[in-house]
C-alpha cells in the first residue's frame, strides 16, 4: 500500500469515526487529489448538499432541505422546476 492509500485510508478511519469533521475529510482528499486554493482551475470541491435555497432561513434538522445524493444534480433541478 502506497503513502497516498494509507493517508485516505488513515483519513477515512477517523472520518468515520468522527475524529475529523466532514469540511476536513473533504479537505484531505481535495488536497489528495492536487486541488488547491491557490489555482482557480483546481480550486476544491464540495457537494452540493442542501436543496432548498428559497427561505431565508432553514432547519438542519429537517430532512426535506438536503438534496438526493443518490441522482446526479441535474436530475435533482429538473425535478424541481417541474
Amino acid at each position: 500500500m502506497g503513502f497516498g492509500n494509507y493517508q485516505k485510508s488513515s483519513s477515512t478511519q477517523k472520518w468515520v469515526n468522527g475524529k475529523i469533521s466532514n469540511f476536513e475529510y473533504l479537505m484531505i482528499l481535495n488536497s489528495m487529489a492536487g486541488r488547491t486554493y491557490n489555482d482557480l482551475t483546481q480550486y476544491p470541491v464540495f457537494p452540493w448538499v442542501i436543496a432548498d435555497y428559497e427561505n431565508e432561513t432553514i432547519n438542519l434538522k429537517d430532512s426535506k432541505i438536503y438534496r438526493d445524493l443518490s441522482k446526479p444534480m441535474g436530475s435533482t433541478w429538473r425535478e424541481s422546476s417541474q
